[in-house]
């Protein structure tokens, strides 16, 4: 095996995207370390050199996803140009397209794998949370919402709507829809 030597964080991301590529194909548990060294190429030694475990592995890679998510919904959340309700609505938007083309989505999405992807809104909720709560508190500052408390506020929205995502057997306009009812009103919008 000729040795190809790359920066330490390109070489940790094609770990993560093999181990990603894995997990999908086989499973979490039927893939091991020596499994995703093969699929680069590498040694499995150097796999444990960039993540103790496999589930630090996985893990970083939720942590990566939820931020990669998170930077998407930000776009809208801070857009400050805009007012609250327009807001709301890019967020409805974003909320309904089916955007497969993020790195992991198929992984997050496929059959079998809804506990994963429960963790992984709770990920993207915490992410967002100080971001909601800043522009929560400025709109609140400005008189454009009355709200007593914005940081229970804030986290009411953000895993109030996870709970509302989770509900089986309801097509996810809906469920959009009502999450959108349940923040009008939490606002007094």
């Amino acid at each position: 095996m000729v040795r190809i030597s790359k920066a330490p964080e390109v070489r940790k991301q094609e770990i993560l995207d093999a181990a990603m590529r894995l997990f999908y194909t086989k499973g979490y548990e039927a893939t091991s370390m020596a499994d995703i060294a093969k699929e680069i190429n590498v040694v499995k030694g150097l796999c444990y050199r960039y993540f103790k475990s496999k589930q630090e592995l996985f893990d970083t890679a939720m942590e990566q996803y939820a931020q990669e998510c998170g930077e998407k919904f930000l776009s809208v959340i801070c857009n400050d140009k805009k007012t609250l309700m327009k807001r709301m609505d890019d967020m409805t938007k974003l909320m309904q397209s089916q955007d497969d083309s993020s790195k992991y989505h198929n992984f997050y999405h496929k059959l079998g794998n809804e506990m994963l992807h429960e963790q992984l809104m709770i990920k993207i909720a915490k992410y967002l949370i100080p971001h909601v709560n800043k522009e929560l508190l400025k709109l609140s500052e400005k008189g454009e919402i009355h709200i007593e408390n914005v940081e229970m506020t804030t986290y009411f929205i953000m895993y109030g709507q996870i709970g509302v995502l989770s509900c089986e057997n309801i097509p996810m306009d809906k469920k959009i829809k009502q999450i959108r009812s349940f923040i009008n009103s939490v606002l007094g919008v």
